[in-house]
């Protein structure tokens, strides 16, 4: 009996001397070499801002153990930049990181000062830029009183809903592209120049995707007509006044 369970001893001190052992080499293995030292990393879907910018904020330093980077806080450090809408960072053993971002699209510009303000279609504020005259986004102006920095938001900072609304909409109906500013100094009359020379009076934010949707549509049937819209108003009457080059 006695010899059994010395026996028996003998076989759970190898295991627990195996385990161990196991778990060293592993240990050794992974954090004492080089083998799972970080040597590539790759970004993706960034077309604004650099490989180096993202690599940098992203925490993951080449040399560095893949196991001791921390993939959350790198991410919420890459969403910290301005651009960046979201990301994700993966580790492909033995010795890659691959980080993917999905940057957010500039499709307007507010004047600041001597600069401009770069905003994407949510509002967020990407970059506050020296006004050349050669960025070719709409103009928005109605902002003057404002302290705009890089990363807050436009449509918060302004408290209206509706201004989203009409920025949001008109840039789904690709219309946006095609105005050279919109101007939102006057809450019961929104004016804006559409393909470089009709003035649009909007009138109040009011039922904004179907007075869009009829712009649209007045557009498209003075195309087809042959005939140039000067004026297009909004705030008249029940209907829309059209003004043109034969009237």
């Amino acid at each position: 009996m006695a010899k059994k369970k010395m026996k028996n001893r003998r076989k759970a001190f190898r295991r627990f001397f195996l385990f161990t052992l196991i778990l060293v080499l592993s240990y050794i293995l992974l954090f004492k070499t080089d083998y799972f030292n970080i040597k590539r990393v790759e970004v993706h879907g960034n077309k604004k801002l650099s490989y180096d910018v993202i690599v940098k904020a992203s925490l993951c330093n080449k040399g560095e153990n893949i196991f001791r980077v921390n993939t959350s806080k790198g991410e919420e450090s890459l969403e910290r930049l301005a651009y960046i809408k979201k990301s994700e960072i993966k580790r492909k053993l033995p010795s890659k990181i691959i980080i993917q971002v999905e940057e957010r699209e500039e499709i307007a510009i507010i004047p600041y000062l001597n600069s401009v303000a770069l905003i994407d279609k949510e509002g967020y504020i990407l970059s506050i830029e020296k006004d050349d005259k050669s960025i070719k986004l709409p103009r928005i102006k109605g902002f003057d009183k404002m302290e705009l920095k890089a990363g807050e938001n436009i449509f918060q900072m302004a408290k209206k809903d509706n201004i989203e609304e009409f920025i949001s909409t008109a840039h789904q109906l690709s219309l946006l592209a095609n105005m050279t500013y919109v101007d939102f100094s006057n809450e019961k009359n929104i004016i804006f120049q559409i393909n470089n020379d009709t003035n649009v009076d909007f009138g109040s934010l009011d039922n904004v995707k179907y007075k869009l949707d009829f712009l649209i549509k007045i557009i498209e049937d003075v195309d087809k007509k042959g005939v140039k819209a000067k004026h297009i108003f909004f705030n008249k009457g029940d209907n829309p006044i059209i003004v043109t080059d034969n009237r």
